[in-house]
This record gives structure tokens, sequence and C-alpha cells, in this order.
């Protein structure tokens, strides 16, 4: 209505809502991938098996770290936040299902880790945008982003490390139990890990993360029907209306259900509003008027970074995507750099240390809705105990504040690059 009413046509207000949907076609297609995905592991026995397996493998009492770690290192091997929440996190957030651990405590946990290896890890599409929009060089990125990640994730395990080991000990028989449930009432082999292990395996070898959900999802109805003895029907119920476990046992029950594609119908329409919302911003420029408005007359190192990640935040509430987060602020901020005489590495920071993460702690926004939609625990709930996200902004302000007083920013971060 306030662009109508400056004087745009309402055509042209409707080709930029609809020009901003359509550049969401692939995120959709990943989201009703992974609820497929989950819906036919689940009735295939591949999440069971998972849970299975993982409960001999660690303590319930050590969960939260655990999984914050094997977040960390699969995202840092993979390059894929969303790769890692639909196969770790799906295991993990079973075995806390199983024993009782918080939900919402585990599942912020996960996302912390896989975020992190959206930001630094060296096959990231992530870091190779916010290499290419800031004109930097991955090399350098990666040792600008290591201090602030380093001391952000050592802050955070000790957060999950304090908070996991106040679990209640009777956790621990919690899993036994379900160790033996699992085996009593659902087919378990070695087999059923096949799906997840290629899931992984194509997104280390760069395959594209809809073709390797795909694929996994494909691999995952195969084997309901060889090892379980699962029709084509049920498996494509599965994976249509989600799967709806009957052993006999309510809470086995409820652990073992979920996924499928019609689930996801309520998610697709917001993650379409929110694009289509985004695209009437760009097409009015009211979004570049705004970014303008923020970065006039700023010129110290804090005062720039802080705007970066404020510009960054701004971004992903309103375009609801990840990408356009770095995208924006990476294009239209390299001058503003370049007049105070400091180097795109820091922009290259403040980016990743703000947007490029915050992004899944908003409940509209593409990253929250995957990793949400993946681990079944809705974005309000795991916000809180996402430390990682929480800490990445506050301790590259820090950082940035120390370098400045202590008179390295000036020389370490001017136009040579080589500084942090």
């Amino acid at each position: 209505m306030l662009a109508y009413r400056s004087g745009f046509a309402l055509k042209d207000l409707a080709k930029g809502a609809w020009g901003g949907m359509k550049s969401t076609l692939v995120a959709l297609s990943i989201l009703v991938l992974v609820g497929g995905l989950i819906g036919v592991w689940k009735a295939a026995g591949t999440v069971p098996a998972m849970v299975y397996y993982g409960l001999g493998l660690t303590s319930p009492r050590y969960l939260v770290p655990v999984a914050f770690v094997l977040a960390l290192a699969t995202s840092m091997m993979l390059g894929t936040s969303i790769g890692t929440l639909s196969t770790i996190g799906v295991a993990i957030m079973g075995v806390a299902q199983g024993v009782g651990a918080p939900l919402p405590l585990v599942a912020g946990a996960l996302v912390s880790g896989a975020l992190f290896g959206d930001r630094s890890s060296p096959l990231s599409g992530s870091l190779a945008l916010n290499v290419s929009m800031t004109g930097t060089e991955q090399r350098q990125v990666m040792t600008a982003l290591l201090p602030t990640g380093v001391i952000t994730a050592a802050l955070t395990l000790c957060g999950y490390l304090a908070l996991g080991l106040r679990l209640p000990v009777g956790t621990a028989e919690a899993g036994a139990g379900l160790r033996d449930a699992l085996a009593a009432h659902v087919v378990i082999s070695p087999w059923l890990l096949v799906p997840p292990v290629l899931v992984l395996a194509l997104a280390f070898f760069r395959v594209p993360v809809r073709w390797a959900l795909g694929v996994g999802m494909a691999a995952g109805a195969l084997l309901a029907y060889v090892v379980s003895g699962m029709d084509l029907l049920t498996s494509s119920r599965a994976w249509l209306l989600g799967y709806h476990a009957q052993t006999g046992d309510q809470a086995l029950n409820h652990m073992l259900s979920g996924g499928g594609v019609v689930p996801m119908a309520e998610l697709v329409i917001l993650i379409l509003v929110a694009s289509g919302f985004n695209g009437i911003m760009e097409t009015t420029g009211m979004m570049s008027m705004i970014i303008s408005r923020l970065v006039e007359d700023v010129g110290r190192p804090l005062a720039l970074v802080g705007s970066t990640m404020l510009i960054s935040l701004l971004v992903t509430l309103v375009a609801a995507n990840q990408a356009l987060a770095i995208i924006v602020p990476g294009r239209m901020l390299q001058s503003a750099y370049k007049r105070a005489g400091l180097s795109a590495n820091l922009l290259s920071r403040a980016l990743a240390d703000s947007g490029t993460v915050l992004c899944a702690l908003i409940p509209w926004n593409l990253m929250g809705i995957l990793g949400a939609a993946a681990l079944g625990v809705s974005v309000r709930s795991y916000a809180p105990y996402a430390f990682l996200l929480w800490l990445l902004p506050l301790v590259s302000l820090g950082k940035t504040a120390i370098d400045e007083q202590r008179s390295v920013v000036g020389p370490a971060v001017v136009s040579s690059g080589k500084g942090n």
C-alpha cells in the first residue's frame, strides 16, 4: 500500500513479489525433500537404527556437548548445515527424545554446531558467497574468522558441558531401556545406516543438497522393502503424509512417527509470503534506502562493524534468506570500508559473525524453517539454547573494540588485507 501510494504500479509490485517467490524454489524443494526423507527413513527403520547404534556410542549424560561437537565436525567436513541436521541431527534428536533429554536444548546445540560449518568450512557455499561479494580471498578470510570462531566455540562447548552434566543420572537407564524397546519392536540392521551415509558422502563430494537428499530418500524406500518388508504403498504414504508408528508402546510411537510432505504445507506458505515481501522491498528500493542511512558518516572500525552487523540482521529479518544477508551488505558496504581505510576481510568477518548465523534464530527465515523441520523443534523453542549464534556477534564486536583500542586495527586491517 505504501509503495502504491508512492507511485509504483500494482503490476510492478506484483512482478517484484513473484520474483522474490521464484528465488526460493530451490529452498522449497529442499524443505519438501527433508519432510519426505524423514517420513521414509522413519518408516524404513533408518532413524530407529541410528538411534539404536547412537545410544551404544555415547552416554546420555554427555548428549548435549556431543551433539554440538558432532554437528560442528560434520558441518565443517560437509560445508552444509542442512545436510548435517538432516542426518546427524535427526539421529541425535531421536536419542534425546528416547532418553527424555530436553529437546530444545539438544536442538540448540545441533543448530549451533551446524551453522558453524556454514560460516567457517572451506566447502561452505555461504563462505564462498561471502568471499565473492566482498572481493576478498578465501584463505585470508578463513584466517580472519579463526579467532572469533575458536573463542565462541570454546565458550559454547563450556556452556553445553555445564548444562549437559546437570541432566538426571537416570537418563543412562532410560537409554538402555530405549535400546531394548527398539530391538523388540523394530527391525534393526546396519544396512539401514546406508541412506544417511550416502547423503553425507554425496554432500562431501559437493553434490547439491537436494540431489543428495533425493538419493537418500530413494535408498531409504528401497531398504524399507528389502530389510523391513514394507510395500511401496506404505513407503509412499510415509513420504506424503508422514509415518505413524504402531508398536503398542505409545511413547515409542511418538518418537518414531513424523515427517511427510503434507505437514510442510504451512512452512511452504510462510516461505512464499516472506520471500514475496522481500521482493517488494527490493523492487521499491526501501531496503537500499534504509541501508544507506545506517552507514552515513560511519568511519570508526567498531561503529562500522556494528552497523554492518545491524544491516545484515535487518536483511535477514526482511529477506528471510541467508544468502541475501551476505549479498546485499557485502555489495553495498565495500566502498564504506575503503573510505575508512579498512580491509574487506573485516567486512567478511562482520557478515560471517552476524547474518550468516543469526538467520537460524528467525522463525520465518529459510534457514530457521529448514532447521526446525529437520529437528522437529520450533525455532522459538531452540533459539534460547543456540549459544554459538548469540555469542558470535558479541565476541566479534569485542575483538574489534580491543583491536581498535590497542591501535592494532588501523595498521592491521588497512587495504593491504593482511589483518583480521
